[in-house]
C-alpha cells in the first residue's frame, strides 16, 4: 500500500510517501550497496524503499519484477512494526547525513501516529566500532530512547509489518536540503564547545590511509603541508577516525580556523556556527561539485567559508590498474609556499579583510 505523507516545506512532494507491506521477508545478505537488504513480499521481490534510482523519481511501483521469487526457507520472526530505515549509500557520511538521515523525518511523523513503530537497521549501519559508527552515535544522539531492531548478516526474517519509506532527498541536489540541515544543526547545538589552545586546526586525511579506505583521493604530499601547518601557524593536527561523534561537533564548533581538503568530512561543517572559519582546499575533481553545496550550508546555518581554488592537479598517470573507483585520483599541490601565504593571511585575520 502507498500512503503520501505530508511534510511541511518539502520541496518534492512526489517522493513523500512510504510503502507499507504485512507479512514481508526481509534478508541481510551481507552483500554491498542496494544488495545488502532483500525484501520479498507475496513471492516477488520488493524494490521500494531499496533502489535508489526508483525512490530518486518518485516512482510507486513496488516490485522489481512479476517474476516468482521463493520465499527464505530459515527466518526469525518479528511480531512488530518496523520502518526500514536504509540506504545503499548510507555508510558514506555525508550521503548518511542526508540520503539516510532524513528518512527519519518520515519516521518522526509516522511515530506520532504509532508509538510502537521501531526502526529497523542492517547489522552493517550499527556498529560501536569501525569507519561507520557515526550512524549508531548519531542516531543515539538524535533520539534520547531509540529501539533499534537490528537484521544481522546473512539472516532472514519474517516481519509482521514493514514501512519502506521513499527518498526524502538526495545529496548532492541543488535544493531540499534545508529541513535536513535545521535538524542537524538543532541537534548539535546540544553539544558545547572545549576549550583549545591554538587558533585553528588542520584535518588530516592521513586516518584514511592508515585504516584503510575505498576512495584514491590521497594528497600524496600532505605530510609537507602538515608539517608546514604545524611548524608556522602551531595548528593542532587532527583525525577525524580518533574521535567519536560528539567529538567530531566539538572540534567543528570549537577551532576558530578549521583547514581541509575537499572530502565528505566536509559537512562536519553543519555544526559550526559564526564563530568558525572553515578553509577548503579544493579537490580537482570533488570540488567543483562539492563546494557549491558547502556555500549552501554555510549560508543557512551561518558559518564562514572559504574556498581556495587551484591548489593542486591530479595524478591520473598514478590510479592503481586494479582499482574499482575509476573517478577519484590521487592530486598533489602544486604551490605549497604560495597556499602557506594564504593561510598565515587567514590566521591574521587579514584575508578576511580583502
Amino acid at each position: 500500500m502507498i500512503n503520501y505523507i505530508n511534510i511541511k516545506n518539502h520541496p518534492y512532494p512526489n517522493r513523500s510517501f512510504y510503502t507499507t507491506l504485512d507479512q514481508p521477508y526481509l534478508t541481510n545478505t551481507g552483500k554491498k550497496g542496494d544488495k545488502l537488504i532483500k525484501i520479498t513480499h507475496n513471492n516477488k521481490h520488493v524494490k521500494a524503499g531499496i533502489d535508489k534510482d526508483t525512490q530518486k523519481i518518485g516512482d510507486t511501483n513496488i516490485y522489481y519484477s512479476e517474476d516468482f521469487v521463493e520465499n527464505p526457507d530459515n527466518f526469525n520472526i518479528i511480531d512488530e512494526d518496523i520502518f526500514l530505515l536504509f540506504d545503499d549509500a548510507g555508510l558514506n557520511y555525508a550521503h548518511f547525513f542526508f540520503d539516510m538521515f532524513g528518512k527519519c523525518i518520515y519516521f518522526d511523523s509516522l511515530k506520532e501516529k504509532n508509538p510502537n513503530l521501531k526502526l529497523g537497521v542492517a547489522k552493517e549501519y550499527w556498529e560501536d566500532k569501525g569507519k561507520c559508527n557515526f550512524v549508531k552515535q548519531w542516531l543515539n544522539l538524535y533520539y534520547d530512547n531509540l529501539e533499534v531492531v537490528v537484521f544481522e548478516t546473512n539472516q532472514s526474517y519474517l516481519l509482521n509489518k514493514i514501512i519502506l519509506p521513499n527518498c526524502f532527498y538526495w545529496f548532492p541536489e541543488g535544493y531540499g536540503h534545508n529541513i535536513i540541515v535545521n535538524k542537524v544543526k538543532e541537534i548539535a547545538s546540544k553539544v558545547k564547545k572545549i576549550p583549545v589552545n591554538t587558533n585553528g586546526c588542520y584535518i588530516s586525511r592521513q586516518d584514511t590511509i592508515k585504516k584503510g579506505w575505498h576512495h584514491k583521493r590521497d594528497l600524496i604530499n600532505e605530510n609537507l603541508l602538515i608539517n608546514r601547518i604545524k611548524n608556522e601557524l602551531k595548528y593542532d593536527i587532527i583525525e577525524l577516525m580518533d574521535y567519536d561523534i560528539i567529538g567530531k561537533i566539538q572540534i567543528f564548533k570549537s577551532y576558530k580556523n578549521i583547514i581541509q581538503q575537499n572530502s565528505a568530512s566536509n559537512v562536519n561543517l553543519l555544526f559550526s556556527g559564526e564563530q568558525n572559519n572553515h578553509i577548503i582546499l579544493t579537490n580537482p575533481r570533488m570540488g567543483p561539485w562539492l563546494n557549491p553545496k558547502l556555500e549552501q550550508f554555510a549560508s543557512q546555518i551561518g558559518t564562514n567559508l572559504l574556498t581556495i581554488d587551484n591548489v593542486g592537479e591530479y595524478l591520473t598517470e598514478e590510479l592503481d590498474p586494479n582499482q574499482e573507483d575509476k573517478g577519484n585520483y590521487p592530486w598533489k599541490l602544486t604551490n605549497i609556499k604560495g597556499l602557506m601565504e594564504i593561510l598565515n593571511q587567514i590566521n591574521d585575520d587579514s584575508i578576511w579583510d580583502i
